[in-house]
């Protein structure tokens, strides 16, 4: 198995469609495609975010994950983290961020326990409080620093892209149909 970072914008586009489908599931309205409409438009235009793929020996994806990159450059938050449901399983999402995490400055956000331990299972050792009450995960590769010393992931915003759907019916149209197509491309290959 190895990690491969999907640079081919086609290519790159359909594991974003898969990604989003698979986080969000198909009852949560707008979501998925507010969210491909963001990164895609917005992060991957900026080189602000990358997406990574588990793949087997055959090139077959097992698991993905989209990177967005903080401001200053301190490292990358693990935003968007799936197996695709006729591929991997948990075992090859916790690869998938195990060797993420020994290449990368990493940072994962732990709402509960179970999501800690999960990431704890990932080689995530360094753990920080942060205000909000969500607990904060550093790899072993991102400097050591404290919750005021962080700079923020960069961000689209959610809200601006669906009022941007409301006023210009053409450009929801034109990105439902890139997140249709590129789920109809998505065939699990690399």
């Amino acid at each position: 198995m190895k990690v491969i970072h999907v640079k081919n914008s086609e290519s790159r586009e359909a594991c974003l469609a898969r990604l989003c489908a698979n986080v969000y599931g198909q009852d949560a309205g707008l979501t998925p495609l507010v969210t491909f409409t963001g990164i895609s438009g917005v992060l991957f235009e900026q080189d602000a975010a990358r997406l990574f793929a588990l793949a087997d020996d055959r090139q077959r994806i097992l698991a993905m994950m989209l990177l967005v990159s903080d401001i200053e450059g301190q490292g990358m938050e693990v935003t968007l983290l799936s197996a695709p449901e006729d591929g991997g399983d948990d075992t090859h999402v916790k690869q998938l961020v195990r060797e993420m995490a020994m290449r990368a400055p990493l940072r994962v956000h732990a709402n509960d326990a179970t999501s800690e331990a999960f990431f704890r299972d990932c080689g995530i050792a360094h753990w920080l409080d942060m205000p909000d009450g969500v607990r904060l995960g550093l790899s072993s590769e991102h400097e050591k620093v404290e919750p005021a010393d962080l700079t923020q992931p960069l961000r689209f915003n959610a809200q601006a892209i669906v009022q941007t759907f409301k006023r210009e019916p053409e450009t929801f149209e034109a990105y439902k149909a890139r997140f249709l197509a590129g789920l109809e491309r998505f065939d699990g290959q690399v």
